[in-house]
């Protein structure tokens, strides 16, 4: 009998043994209460266990369900054998809440934000923007938190409990006035959980287990998406109404008229060079050089402004320099903006003060939202659509991947999987293409499987 059993005052038994779950931790005990059970005699009552862990404050005590001693010192000895391994193994022995849980990721992650004139060259490839890491925050407390339960011990969690995550998120969407969130939304979202409950067991507060969360999903993370864009004749059908929605701000403030007049002229920069938004908010009038085309491409193109702008080193991608026909909308603000200098911003408020990328997209949902572009084309556009408009629209014309890949600051893979809506329909010219040359008796292609045309058509159409 141990002396924390003699005053009767918490246990009616108490009992240490001659285990520990670490050489500098106490001694692991058996014990049963008084105020528990009252209904059945002492002897009939289940014994509790105590695992001191050091470094904690009451260590692991929960209840053996057994009511016999030689029972619970059995079950005692095989308790304190795991706890031992669990710790050797850098593995948590008492709860972890959720929200613990996510407040240590959180830290981990807010250690990688770099500042906003930092590239990955100063802070390393896996560090992430001050942009990134609010969305990361703000997903796990509106999400991932509830799903769980704050107070709910991560380590009890069961892998059957992620088979309910899609259906839960969808019924529980905290922006309901977006609509059903997307299909890639939700992958995404469950990319994010994977990367947690990952870190969660690296870190020794999860048990470790072959699989993580959704291992049947094949899924991709954010950043390799692809977003949906306008086709050609739906982007001049906004652009086209887009002039209206600028004239209808004059009777607004002075610094709601200019704000809707850069985010305008933004909106035709990004679509004709396909920066970032992020990388557009931070181009200064020293980063622009204009340009006047000469044998240009094409006959309206020719004595037009193009630009060169010099993308930050802070940017997703690093520094690079990109050649866009975007000269005239880029001139308007240049010519307009009373801010002069070399390090003044280019897209800046009436006050000097650059635009941020949150304030572009309220205008930029303005703008779609007064010519009802989601609706009227069954489509969910982001500002993030106008540079896949721009890839999309530089491959339809013809221009070279490597000349896109230097332009956006990705890889050619990566444009062909994750940019590219080449429109097969529009390229009738490029697929139809006929070498005379060709033995075409010899190729067999007269049979009713390669082309059978309508009768009226039929001698236009011989082979």
């Amino acid at each position: 009998m141990g002396t924390k059993g003699v005053n009767k005052k918490s246990f009616a038994f108490y009992e240490e043994l001659p285990y520990r779950a670490s050489p500098e931790s106490n001694k692991v005990a058996i014990y049963k209460r008084h105020h528990t059970q009252k209904h059945l005699p002492l002897e009939e009552r289940s014994y509790y266990i105590h695992i001191p862990v050091q470094g904690t404050k009451g260590g692991v005590r929960k209840s053996l369900g057994i009511a016999n001693r030689a029972e619970a010192i059995l079950k005692a000895e095989e308790m304190a054998f795991e706890a031992k391994s669990d710790l050797r193994g850098g593995i948590s022995l008492v709860p972890v809440p959720v929200e613990n849980l996510v407040e240590k990721f959180l830290l981990f992650k807010k250690s990688r934000v770099r500042e906003a004139w930092q590239g990955k060259k100063d802070m390393g490839k896996k560090s992430i923007t001050q942009e990134r890491y609010i969305l990361i925050r703000g997903k796990l407390n509106n999400y991932f938190l509830k799903f769980l339960g704050r107070k709910t011990d991560v380590r009890s969690v069961p892998d059957k409990k992620w088979d309910d995550w899609e259906s839960w998120r969808r019924a529980n969407n905290t922006r309901p006035e977006l609509g059903n969130p997307k299909a890639v939304t939700i992958q995404n979202e469950m990319v994010m959980i994977r990367e947690i409950w990952n870190w969660g067991m690296k870190k020794g507060l999860i048990p470790a287990k072959p699989y993580l969360p959704f291992e049947d999903e094949d899924l991709v993370s954010d950043d390799k998406v692809s977003r949906d864009t306008w086709d050609a004749n739906e982007w001049n059908s906004f652009k086209g109404s887009l002039i209206h929605w600028l004239k209808k701000q004059e009777n607004k403030s002075d610094e709601i008229v200019w704000d809707c007049f850069v985010s305008y002229q933004m909106l035709f920069v990004l679509a004709n060079s396909g920066i970032r938004v992020g990388e557009c908010m931070k181009l200064k009038r020293k980063d622009v050089k204009f340009r006047l085309l000469k044998n240009a491409p094409a006959k309206y193109q020719e004595g037009k402004l193009s630009c060169l702008l010099q993308i930050h080193k802070s940017g997703k991608t690093g520094e690079r320099e990109v050649n866009a026909f975007c000269g005239e909308f880029v001139k308007r603000v240049w010519d307009k903006s009373k801010y002069k200098q070399n390090e003044d911003f280019l897209f800046c408020h009436l006050d000097g003060k650059p635009f941020t990328t949150k304030q572009f997209r309220k205008y930029f949902y303005q703008m779609t939202a007064f010519s009802n572009q989601d609706e009227k084309w069954g489509k969910r556009f982001q500002p993030y659509s106008i540079r896949h408009f721009y890839a999309t629209t530089r491959l339809q014309n013809g221009t070279s991947r490597t000349a896109i890949c230097e332009n956006l600051g990705v890889t050619e893979p990566y444009l062909r999987k994750h940019y590219s809506k080449y429109k097969t329909r529009l390229a009738t010219a490029d697929l139809f293409k006929v070498n005379e040359a060709l033995d075409v008796e010899t190729l067999d292609v007269r049979g009713d499987d390669f082309f059978v045309p309508d009768v009226e058509i039929q001698q236009s159409y011989a082979v």
